[in-house]
């Protein structure tokens, strides 16, 4: 596409400003709702309609679980010194209840235990030519992330502190019920001694996350501002039969809660209507460039034909891509929620995606613009249009 340069730098621009204006934008944070209207201000420039969608978010609790996981196993632990095994199983159990329902399947199982925040997600729409027949909506998020300590501070060791706490709090619900059953001295006080031992690793979970964020340029407002942009391009070369929807969501970072609100509110659209999500998250390399046929930690199928038909593009562009699920224990997209509801998606990601291997700025306080390479939001600009021009001549 001959404008992608002009239409890249308006959105390197665009996010730019906002960063400066707004540094880290946590949600729930006054900071988010600023960044929030200031893309409402800048879709209102170009679109047919705009709004700014209000719902209520639970700041902290997506990843609150992580000090549930250390403090019951603290509890379980110390329960065990005292011989009441069952009752550190119950709280073994519990934890790990808790942690696959909540960062898992993303569900609000503790949501309601922290604080009552608004999140604001900003759409913008841009009408065909003729009778609507289908609608593809662009997106990203305009949230940023927690600084994650453990991508500072010995990053190489992140798997074992994350994983390996996690394993250790299985090891605590298994030794508790074999100690009910087994009575040999010996054994109970390895197994105590073991698990206390433990704690040297699970205990450094409790700092896992700062209460800082971060400037949240390529995870995920460069995304955000090249869907506006994309949006922008295609009111100025309007579509026959395709409504394009530009959506940035809020509180992605919250367990995609900006998502879910948007998900549950525009549900009789995507009904009514045909509906393509094009999303995207982490855009930072071109050569690790794929789109993901599964979400949310494998839980949440995506359209494998429409991720397929992008590499298809991408290598019609001289893109290299691939289609790929989600890896386990690496979270989720705002493609996940939409999903859900039956919206044909995807996610564009520009980084490896597993807990060996992202970006070295991701959720880092180097996540600035220029850590994105102009070259991928190239690519994102180039095969997302050539979707939409495509599926509109159908």
């Amino acid at each position: 596409m001959k404008d992608t340069a002009q239409i890249r730098e308006k959105a390197f621009a665009l996010a730019q400003r906002i960063i400066d204006e707004n540094g880290p934008r946590l949600a729930g944070t006054e900071a988010t709702k600023k960044a929030a209207k200031t893309l409402e201000q800048e879709m209102g420039k170009f679109a047919d309609k705009t709004e700014l969608e209000s719902f209520h978010l639970y700041q902290g609790a997506f990843l609150g679980w992580i000090k549930i996981l250390v403090a019951s196993y603290a509890l379980g632990v110390t329960l065990l010194w005292f011989d009441l095994p069952l009752i550190a199983l119950a709280v073994a159990i519990l934890s790990i209840l808790i942690l696959v329902l909540q960062f898992f399947f993303y569900l609000p199982i503790i949501d309601k235990l922290y604080p009552k925040k608004d999140g604001y997600n900003v759409v913008g729409y841009i009408e065909p030519t003729d009778e609507v027949k289908s609608q593809v909506i662009i997106s990203g998020h305009h949230d940023s992330a927690q600084v994650f300590n453990f991508f500072i501070h010995q990053p190489k060791l992140y798997n074992l502190r994350t994983t390996g706490s996690i394993v250790l709090v299985i090891l605590l619900s298994i030794l508790s019920l074999a100690l009910y059953f087994i009575t040999n001295d010996i054994f109970g006080l390895v197994a105590k001694i073991v698990l206390s031992l433990g704690f040297l690793l699970t205990g450094q979970m409790w700092f896992f996350a700062s209460k800082q964020g971060t400037p949240g340029a390529g995870d995920n407002l460069i995304a955000s501002t090249t869907a506006l942009e994309i949006g922008r391009h295609f009111k100025e070369n309007k579509l026959k039969h395709t409504r394009i929807i530009i959506a940035s969501f809020d509180a992605e970072e919250e367990g995609l809660r900006g998502a879910r609100a948007f998900a549950k509110l525009h549900k009789q659209s995507f009904e009514k209507f045909p509906t393509t999500l094009l999303n995207t998250d982490c855009a930072y390399n071109l050569k690790d460039l794929f789109f993901l046929t599964s979400d949310v930690n494998g839980t949440v199928k995506m359209d494998e034909e429409l991720a397929n038909e992008l590499v298809k593009i991408a290598a019609k562009n001289k893109y290299s891509a691939e289609a790929k699920p989600i890896s386990f224990l690496t979270g989720g997209t705002d493609a996940g929620e939409l999903a859900r509801v039956g919206v044909k998606a995807t996610t564009l990601i520009g980084m490896p995606w597993s807990n060996n291997s992202r970006s070295s700025v991701y959720h880092t306080p180097n996540d600035t613009l220029d850590h994105v390479e102009k070259e991928i939001i190239d690519a994102t600009i180039t095969i997302f249009t050539e979707y939409v021009e495509q599926k509109d001549q159908i």
